[in-house]
């Protein structure tokens, strides 16, 4: 992994490729391992960068907000310490909330936005029952992680967890033991009440929704949602996958946001199986 300094904190990131700037945005709960089967095939032509948000992972805590503001403000600082005059931006869950309200507060700096199994209201979120006392869960539940827990969370995500490869999903739950307590618990209380509806409206740049179809996390109909709020929306339903798309089918995934990255709008993609 790549070191940088943003705004006075050490920021760890993945990088590949050369060409266009890609910016890969993790979930929650996850860092930037998440993409380890994304990163080659995405960097065909595209120089694909995925961070660690700051107190995940490898990155240092820092000087930002852990709330969507702070999170967006993050990486505006972090395209300007790369210096990158403009990127096309992808998101998963939580980092597609970010990349959302980033691409609606910066639109001349995002070229293209993908966004992976992200919820843009609190409910459309499958554990909403939870969601009042979630930041107090995460706490309480924080001194007991270890990496079988984390796996098992990793787990929940998925749709087929018996096929996805083992030492994957453990370098993900080993680099997730490093992130720190208040960046889970304060992340865990965005979605508490999550309202993205205004930035929808906002972003008028070419946006690839990509959902799989099992997803018991974020309810897959909130696809549908976005897409008609969306002003230029293109959608990717992907069959027999859950939260994860990109961890579970990631040849398909590869495949689609290739296809939106150079030609702006994915064939047949209401549906890929």
């Amino acid at each position: 992994m790549e070191e940088i300094n943003v705004g006075g904190t050490r920021i760890a990131y993945e990088a590949r490729g050369k060409g266009d700037p890609v910016i890969l945005l993790h979930g929650w709960n996850a860092t930037s391992k998440q993409w380890l089967l994304n990163l080659k095939a995405l960097a065909q032509g595209r120089r694909v960068i995925a961070p660690d948000l700051p107190g995940h992972g490898d990155s240092q805590e820092g000087g930002f907000a852990f709330d969507l503001d702070g999170m967006a403000e993050f990486l505006d600082s972090f395209r300007k310490a790369l210096r990158l005059s403009n990127f096309d931006l992808v998101g998963h869950s939580l980092g597609g909330c970010i990349s959302l309200r980033y691409a609606a507060r910066r639109p001349s700096a995002v070229r293209r936005l993908v966004l992976v199994s992200t919820p843009t209201h609190s409910a459309g979120i499958g554990i909403r029952a939870y969601l009042p006392g979630l930041p107090r869960l995460v706490s309480a539940g924080y001194r007991f992680r270890s990496e079988a827990v984390l796996k098992w969370m990793f787990y929940r995500g998925l749709y087929r967890p018996e096929r996805q490869d083992l030492d994957f999903v453990r370098a993900n739950a080993k680099a997730s033991m490093k992130t720190t307590l208040a960046a889970l618990a304060a992340t865990a209380g965005i979605v508490r009440k999550l309202d993205l509806s205004q930035d929808l409206r906002a972003v008028e740049v070419p946006t690839l929704i990509v959902f799989g179809d099992k997803d018991r996390s974020v309810n897959p109909k909130e696809a549908l949602r976005q897409k008609e709020a969306l002003p230029n929306p293109y959608l990717a339903m992907i069959t027999g996958s859950g939260h994860c798309p990109h961890c579970e089918r990631p040849e398909l995934f590869n495949a689609i946001v290739t296809e939106f990255l150079e030609q702006g709008a994915p064939q047949d993609a209401a549906t890929r199986r």
